[in-house]
């Protein structure tokens, strides 16, 4: 809701003449304000609805008050005018010709006024002529007067019956005024015996007491249903609107937490996309460092003893030339030194090669590798595996397999030890509970080494695992002091990737 704008006098600025309003007055006023501002908007439609029927139940339930009041009135009139009128009409032949009541008639009526049957019930009486004139009333004042013939009075000539409560006003009831502070006003016409002509007009007061508890018994009973109403109405609403409500709340809560989680997710998208990026950077350098590599072993070790081979076989061409035989001997070396260039040349295709790794388990890819370091090294490795899936994705594997390769590698030739620990298993992200991944754990109980050492003396081996695994959107960890054996941790998440069959 919208708060009120500022009056113009909020931004004039306090003179002598004309004194500053105090700060707190607008505060309070804007108060209410701040406070529906901050109402949910189930809150608002709420009050908003609860006022309507408030407003709407009052409406109502003075309305039909106020036709029961009516209602009363003329029923208590309607019964009331035919008692009287059967009392009194045979005390009022004598008007049917437009005469004068006669003194005996009078008396009759008088009779009538004072006698408990009629006294119990009516208050005053008087009897009016067709002019306006009083014909007969108990304060002989004001027979023979002329009053205007309006209102009700005219009304009753018309040959209606009409009630309403009088407050006494007028200038014909200054003798009831004198003795009651309100009555029951009814008129009623007068007709003659056997027609319908009217003769005259009845007016007569009644008691309100017994039409006020009446009025008040069903005013009492109509505000009780008219509130029942609007309980029972509130009730249903709030009921309805609280539903609505607790439903806005728990989806804008179910769409807080999923903002939540997709900015983490966007986040971690964000991150993991910076990772793969420097990855891929440090990847093309490390496969450039690796293609070197290939190339300084194949040049000094089979290329120098091709060379070499060569040599020897340039100088057995000459002897030949010259008609010389060969030596047996030197024919052995060049034989022997093909040889060597060609163990070399298979130990280095042997190093590019994996096996095929598709068919296998994670189980069986981690004892392949240990079991080869074994039988190359002589050093003894324990491999545990526990809680590994049952599907890998192929990229995993070929990682498990080169992380072990190297870090087993590492262990022996630079670490000296004589005993490895590897521990493979299913394990979550650390992170996240709900990301399932593969672990590694290599432990060796070799010289280890000074990790602030590993930015400038760090080779391709540990790079390449540190890679392959942040390219997989993985993590690695490596620890280790100098006597105390070095531990490598790696772990790949399961998601990527297509798991073997």
């Amino acid at each position: 809701m919208l708060s009120m704008p500022p009056t113009a006098t909020d931004h004039v600025a306090p003179t002598a003449s004309v004194p500053a309003r105090p700060a707190s007055a607008g505060a309070g006023s804007s108060r209410p304000w701040r406070a529906l501002r901050s109402m949910s908007l189930a809150r608002r439609y709420l009050l908003a609805n609860l006022l309507i029927l408030l407003v709407a139940g009052l409406a109502v339930g003075i309305w039909i008050g106020d036709q029961l009041e009516r209602s009363i009135i003329e029923r208590t009139a309607s019964v009331t005018a035919l008692y009287v009128e059967s009392i009194i009409e045979p005390s009022v032949a004598s008007m049917a010709d437009g005469g004068e009541l006669t003194a005996e008639e009078v008396g009759t009526l008088d009779q009538h006024l004072a006698s408990s049957t009629l006294s119990d019930r009516v208050r005053s009486l008087r009897l009016w002529s067709a002019d306006g004139r009083v014909v007969y009333s108990p304060n002989a004042d004001l027979i023979g007067q002329r009053f205007p013939v309006e209102g009700h009075l005219a009304e009753a000539w018309a040959g209606e019956v009409t009630a309403g409560m009088d407050d006494l006003g007028g200038a014909e009831n200054a003798w009831e005024r004198a003795r009651w502070e309100r009555l029951l006003e009814v008129y009623i016409p007068v007709r003659e015996r056997g027609s319908d002509r009217i003769i005259a007009v009845a007016e007569f007061y009644l008691p309100p007491r017994e039409i006020d508890e009446q009025v008040a018994a069903a005013r009492t009973t109509t505000w009780a249903l008219v509130s029942l109403a609007i309980v029972l109405a509130g009730v249903l609403l709030y009921g309805v609107v609280k539903r609505g409500s607790d439903t806005i709340t728990r989806q804008e809560i179910a769409l807080s937490r999923q903002v939540e989680e997709l900015t983490g997710l966007l986040e971690q998208n964000s991150e993991l996309s910076e990772r793969v990026h420097l990855a891929a950077e440090r990847s093309t350098t490390l496969n450039e460092r690796s293609m070197r590599r290939v190339s300084a072993d194949l040049h000094d070790g089979p290329g120098q003893m091709l060379s070499l081979a060569l040599l020897r076989l340039e100088g057995l061409q000459k002897r030949t030339r010259r008609g010389q035989s060969p030596n047996a001997d030197e024919i052995a070396d060049v034989e022997q030194v093909l040889q060597d260039a060609m163990a070399d040349m298979r130990s280095v295709a042997a190093g590019l090669r994996l096996p095929e790794l598709g068919p296998m388990t994670a189980e069986a890819v981690a004892l392949r590798a240990a079991q080869d370091h074994q039988r190359r090294s002589g050093t003894r490795v324990d491999l545990v595996a526990r809680d590994l899936p049952a599907g890998v994705p192929l990229p995993v594997k070929i990682a498990l397999f080169r992380a072990l390769q190297e870090s087993l590698s590492n262990a022996t030739r630079h670490g000296l030890c004589e005993h490895v620990e590897v521990e493979v298993a299913g394990a979550p992200d650390p992170d996240r509970d709900d990301l399932p991944g593969l672990a590694l754990v290599v432990q060796d109980d070799g010289a280890g080494f000074d990790l602030a050492t590993l930015a400038s003396a760090e080779g391709l081996g540990l790079a390449g695992i540190r890679e392959q695994a942040e390219i997989l959107g993985g993590t690695f960890a490596l620890r280790s002091a100098v006597g105390e054996g070095t531990q490598l941790r790696v772990w790949w998440p399961l998601q990527n990737g297509v798991p073997e069959p």
